[in-house]
């Protein structure tokens, strides 16, 4: 028998934050009806959700995550409107439920993957299927890395040195006596990996090890307004008034300093932590923290590990090697410590992006394939997906001009691989194609665009209007950066 045929107008691989925010935009603004098939090799909805470690929240509030037209905070419990992993999964669910409910003609595929050469499919048992798609749209193109399916850089011998995912921790409740940890990475992986190891199963500080590659700047999540997180465009304007405080130095942005007084400014005002006040954080991805959080983590601190970069290899007693070649032996004196050791890796880097960092860089918009990628800075994920749905129902507009509503960052300008892999959320220069100036810019062009900054300022996920800006509030604070960063000669004025 041949291969078995589907047909539909949109085909989105990757069921996601970004592709159900495609779908759910795609079906509340196309003119016409349309038919979408979800593919996914997962068996539900929800992309890295369905693999995180179960004791994973959302580190934002639910009321500014999900898809457009469906409320997430209405079937969270948490206080501060963090959902769970099983919230979450089950709001995407019912996502998918309602467009069905709705008369739309949405089929979702799991446990299939997709050949975006073959366009065909091979489904969850080992079938064949080709598609005609009169577009696909890939968003699975910034999956997220997670430590259960990427393995760590650093080389151990796995007879001798027990290394876990985090999602396996939940399975040592009950007899972590006489246990020790090792937790390797200071993201928000690794520092959710600390409050468990602390908070659920009682490990003492004494006995935890945690190596810290970089130190992180953290998003404050706090009274008087915890439900509001700090977005790149009020970030940008505090860079510039911390710039402004400090005598508008020239070449500020030609390191980190500008970043720097940014996040500092953001401190004093509460906005912004740092897990110890005596060292600069160099690394920023959005995490955010409340104050009980950020102290069950501080009295951490004497067991921290930094200032060696990251972790190269693990010896047979222990002993962690690092990049720059020094090795340090763990600290606690115990006979079996192999045997009651267990090194928790937190190092996969979530935006490294590895199911994609082979492919050559595309344009968002093609005649036949949309690729969902981001064009605007945090909190972003689902945001970017609605952005570029909008952007595809407006008929009016050419491929040549959807694209141009959609500048993306430069590819990455690291010359050769690093050995470890890459790495990302420097705190560096503040250059031209700097992911903060690009959003600026395409703000820009949105709020030149008819109808978009209506549509913006109307959307659940777009970070200006969380905040409670109006429209024309948010085409003012963009123009003041945009005005304030030309005249301080840190970007070129563009006419856009």
């Amino acid at each position: 028998l041949g291969p078995q045929m589907t047909e539909c107008d949109y085909l989105v691989v990757g069921a996601g934050a970004s592709g159900m925010c495609f779908i759910d935009t795609l079906l509340l603004h196309t003119a016409e009806s349309v038919s979408v098939v979800l593919l996914d090799r997962r068996a539900q909805p929800g992309g890295h959700w369905c693999d995180s470690y179960p004791y994973v929240t959302l580190h934002q509030a639910a009321c500014n995550y999900g898809v457009e037209s469906r409320a997430l905070e209405t079937g969270v419990q948490h206080p501060e409107l963090l959902a769970s992993r099983t919230e979450i999964l089950a709001y995407y669910g019912d996502v998918l439920k309602g467009w069905l409910a709705k008369g739309h003609c949405v089929r979702f595929i799991g446990g299939a993957s997709y050949d975006f050469d073959a366009k065909v499919y091979v489904d969850s048992e080992g079938a064949q299927i080709a598609i005609k798609a009169s577009k696909v749209v890939d968003a699975r193109y910034m999956e997220n890395d997670l430590p259960v399916h990427v393995p760590p850089k650093f080389t151990f011998n796995p007879e001798d040195i027990n290394v876990i995912p985090p999602n396996e921790l939940p399975s040592h409740i009950g007899r972590t006596a006489a246990c020790n940890y090792v937790v390797i990475g200071a993201g928000k992986t690794g520092q959710d990996a600390v409050l468990y190891l602390r908070e659920m199963l009682k490990v003492p500080a004494e006995c935890i090890v945690w190596v810290m590659p970089t130190d992180p700047w953290i998003t404050a999540r706090d009274p008087p307004s915890p439900l509001r997180q700090i977005t790149c465009m009020e970030f940008i304007s505090s860079a510039l008034e911390a710039h402004a405080i400090a005598g508008s130095p020239p070449d500020a942005a030609a390191t980190s300093e500008f970043l720097q007084r940014g996040f500092q400014q953001l401190e004093l005002e509460g906005k912004m932590y740092r897990i110890d006040p005596s060292v600069t954080p160099t690394k920023f991805m959005d995490a955010t923290l409340n104050r009980r959080e950020l102290e069950v983590l501080r009295a951490c601190t004497p067991c921290i590990l930094r200032g060696h970069g990251r972790v190269t290899s693990i010896g047979l007693n222990g002993e962690l090697t690092f990049a720059d070649g020094a090795v340090v032996p763990l600290p606690w004196a115990n006979e079996d410590v192999m045997v009651s050791t267990t090194f928790v890796h937190c190092t996969a880097g979530a935006f490294n992006f590895s199911s994609s960092a082979s492919e050559a860089r595309r344009s968002i918009f093609s005649v036949e394939r949309i690729t969902v990628q981001e064009i605007f800075q945090f909190p972003g994920f689902c945001f970017n997906g609605a952005v570029i749905a909008w952007l595809e129902c407006q008929r009016g507009l050419s491929l040549a001009q959807k694209n141009a509503l959609c500048e993306q960052p430069p590819a990455s300008r690291q010359a050769t691989p690093l050995p470890l892999g890459p790495v990302a959320g420097d705190v560096g220069p503040l250059h031209d194609g700097h992911p903060l100036l690009v959003s600026l810019r395409n703000l820009r062009r949105w709020y030149k665009t008819p109808g978009m900054g209506e549509w913006l300022h109307s959307l659940r996920l777009f970070s200006l209007f969380m905040n409670g800006y109006s429209l024309d509030e948010g085409k003012a604070l963009a123009t003041r950066n945009h005005e304030a960063l030309v005249a301080a000669g840190i970007t070129a004025d563009h006419q856009l």
